[in-house]
């Protein structure tokens, strides 16, 4: 088994040892060759081109902004070799992710879009107006204007309520907006100070000086011309510093200083572009090959992986921007190109580049888009000197311009714009935030309290003012799931001078006679009392009235007075309730003494004087009137009753 492995691994490392990228770097055609190898490579992640995928995007894992980079990449790749045979989909990929508006912001990308990843995107652009890459229609934007609107755009954002300046990693209010970093700004200075030598304006040479002073301000690059990764804007103000060095923070400062010497020609762009590229030479070529920190610690992510082609093609691009610098970059282009290609051995095709080129031609294991970039980039690297450099508008530049490209410097597409709000708005949002405040609270007090309304407007008995609370009147209605309630029936009379009352049943009948209702006439008004509220619930079933009871406390007479199992409540002033006497019931026995009282005055004055004699009638009267009470009540005096 042991022997078979050995023999395996024989057989894969003679495999990948004919298959590797053999180079003859002393001659132009073989490391052109080699680079199509390696392009070759990195074009086969790409699907865009094929049925149902989108032009110009690179499936997951990679995000919108790699994409924008690897475009960039393949123009330089027809720069250097002349090979047209990526042009087509490079052309299509750079007009189709262009967006609505001309800007780089197409909204399939918003969900991860900062200011970087569009700046990927205008720098290739901008690739393609400097190396007068083909012109696109007419009907298209041109080349250089989507540089322009990137330019305009990212301005647009620059931020002075915090840090004093500097623009923001993201775009949207999403993860890593509240971070000012080297990349962001560092792309910005980039196409500024490339805009500045293309068009001769000065505004755009302006802003990469006010870029380059606000990051030496803040302390992203320090004394020592390191080039750190961001610092935090919203909490921290930009007062401390995260000291994270990558290869393209480096490479991007190096490309926009030297331009901005190749335009000025300053002593000060000058010590600035040395003292940058002596710092990174110290810090990403250990042995002259070059190396990023995450590599040695295996800590790289996708990201990561594509870092080392940007410092590759920056570094290449600033030979001939500030010819100073050849005699440093040109032999460490050699030798880490020398080194990428010996360990482009991975399988399956032999020819597949890793990450850690200081490998001595040993592959890493890995592979992906970032890996091929790298390895393509310093690659085409070595042939710099055999090509022009980058044109300008005035020296064979054929890109038209629009200084007015890109949505009026918004850092937000339209339909999405926010003004940030001013200290009067924020007053007003206060204001009505209280006033509607109070108005709910009204709304809620009004509905659930009575207090508002007048004493007029409340509901009468017997000609005055019903209580509320916890009592309830005489005939009080209630409604319990819909069922009519009659709260309390009662009727009050006085017996020897005792207050007597008494709650009707709903199963007392004897109001009935002969199936019909006595007349509602022949009852007295009911005396208005109060009882606690528990008296409510004395009944169970109320009688159906097509009528509501009236302000005098009365019922209005019954429509239907046929209906059995209906129940009819009544206040009446005598006590007990009339029972069959034949076919009529008992009539109330204070109107008898109505009459009674009438006929004794009319025969001699009943209750008048108050001497011996009419004390003894009117002690003889109530005796009488006792006797009769309860023989009506017994039932055993009926014909008296007529």
């Amino acid at each position: 088994m042991v022997q078979f492995r050995r023999l395996a691994l024989l057989w894969l490392c003679t495999l990948q040892s004919i298959a590797a990228i053999d180079v003859d770097w002393t001659d132009p055609e073989s490391i052109k060759d080699a680079a199509a190898t390696i392009a070759a490579g990195m074009m086969s992640y790409y699907v865009g081109n094929e049925y149902g995928q989108t032009p110009g995007l690179l499936p997951a894992p990679y995000y919108w902004w790699e994409a924008g980079a690897m475009w960039g990449s393949l123009v330089n790749y027809w720069h250097y070799t002349n090979d047209t045979t990526y042009n087509d989909l490079t052309m299509q990929a750079l007009q189709w992710q262009v967006g609505p508006h001309d800007d780089f912001m197409p909204p399939n990308a918003s969900a991860s879009l900062g200011n970087d990843d569009q700046a990927f995107w205008g720098m290739a652009a901008l690739q393609a107006a400097e190396y007068k890459f083909p012109n696109p229609l007419e009907t298209q934007p041109s080349w250089l204007s989507l540089a322009q609107a990137v330019f305009n755009e990212q301005t647009g954002r620059w931020d002075t309520k915090t840090c004093n300046g500097g623009i923001r990693w993201q775009i949207y209010e999403i993860t890593g907006y509240n971070l000012k970093n080297s990349i962001s700004n560092g792309c910005l200075f980039n196409i500024a100070s490339r805009l500045a030598r293309y068009t001769g304006d000065d505004m755009y040479s302006d802003w990469a000086e006010e870029i380059w002073d606000w990051m030496w301000r803040i302390g992203l690059i320090d004394t020592n011309y390191n080039v750190y990764d961001n610092t935090e804007a919203d909490i921290l103000n930009c007062t401390t510093i995260d000291h994270a060095q990558w290869t393209y923070n480096a490479g991007t400062m190096l490309m926009g200083a030297s331009t901005m010497w190749n335009i000025t020609q300053s002593d000060v762009w000058k010590n600035r572009t040395s003292n940058l590229l002596s710092t990174l030479v110290f810090d990403y070529f250990p042995g002259g090959v070059m190396k990023d920190i995450c590599e040695q610690n295996n800590a790289c992510d996708v990201d990561q992986h594509s870092f080392k082609a940007y410092l590759s093609r920056w570094m290449t691009a600033a030979t001939q921007m500030a010819p100073f610098t050849a005699p440093i970059i040109n032999p460490l282009l050699l030798s880490s190109a020398q080194a990428a290609t010996a360990q482009c051995v991975g399988a399956p095709t032999g020819n597949v580049c890793g990450l850690k080129w200081y490998n001595n031609g040993t592959w890493d294991g890995t592979a992906g888009v970032g890996q091929q970039m790298a390895a393509l980039e310093v690659v085409l690297g070595t042939l710099v000197g055999m090509t022009t450099g980058a044109v300008t508008n005035s020296t064979g530049g054929t890109s038209p311009s629009n200084p007015n490209a890109g949505y009026n410097a918004s850092s937000i597409p339209p339909g999405q714009t926010i003004t940030p709000p001013t200290k009067a708005d924020k007053v007003g949002a206060w204001f009505l935030t209280a006033l509607w405040i109070v108005m709910t609270l009204w709304v809620w007090w009004f509905m659930n309290s009575r207090g508002w309304e007048r004493r007029g407007e409340r509901p009468t008995v017997g000609g005055k003012a019903g209580r509320r609370g916890r009592t309830v009147s005489t005939f009080e209605m209630g409604a319990t799931n819909g069922v009519s309630l009659a709260s309390a029936a009662t009727r009050l009379s006085y017996v020897n001078g005792v207050s007597l009352v008494h709650e009707v049943s709903p199963s007392d009948e004897a109001n009935k006679t002969d199936g019909a209702e006595r007349d509602e006439k022949s009852s007295p008004l009911p005396l208005h009392t109060e009882r606690p509220l528990s008296s409510r619930n004395t009944l169970t079933k109320a009688p159906d009235r097509s009528s509501t009871f009236s302000s005098t406390g009365v019922f209005p007479s019954d429509r239907n007075a046929k209906a059995k199992s209906q129940l009819h409540v009544r206040a009446q002033s005598y006590f007990g309730v009339g029972e069959r006497r034949g076919s009529r019931a008992l009539p109330p026995i204070h109107e008898r003494e109505r009459g009674e009282r009438r006929r004794r005055r009319s025969e001699g004055g009943l209750f008048e004087g108050g001497g011996g004699g009419g004390g003894k009638e009117e002690g003889k009267e109530k005796e009488g009137r006792g006797s009769r009470f309860k023989e009506e009540i017994s039932g055993e005096s009926e014909s008296r009753l007529d």
